[in-house]
């Protein structure tokens, strides 16, 4: 198991969030790709994800199917595939 918290939305690894005083939140995280903030309260997180770059190859290779999206939205598909 990785010891850095992992994006849920794009499986990049997160920076930790500094609060208004410089200093290290302990909570928040922050993922440099995708720009989401994660407060690491997840309960619906069962620790598997699809980064958006497979999920795209295999959206695309199934012709598109809207079923094989795995939570991502066509442009955010479109996008890991150029």
């Amino acid at each position: 198991m990785s010891r850095f918290v992992m994006c849920p939305e794009c499986g990049y690894r997160m920076s930790r969030v500094k609060d208004m005083s410089g200093n290290w939140d302990g909570e928040t995280y922050r993922c440099d790709y995708c720009a989401a903030e994660y407060d690491g309260d997840d309960e619906e997180d069962d620790g598997e994800y699809i980064s958006v770059w497979d999920a795209a190859n295999i959206w695309q290779s199934s012709g598109r199917d809207e079923d094989n999206m795995f939570g991502y939205t066509e442009e955010e598909l479109e996008k890991a595939l150029k």
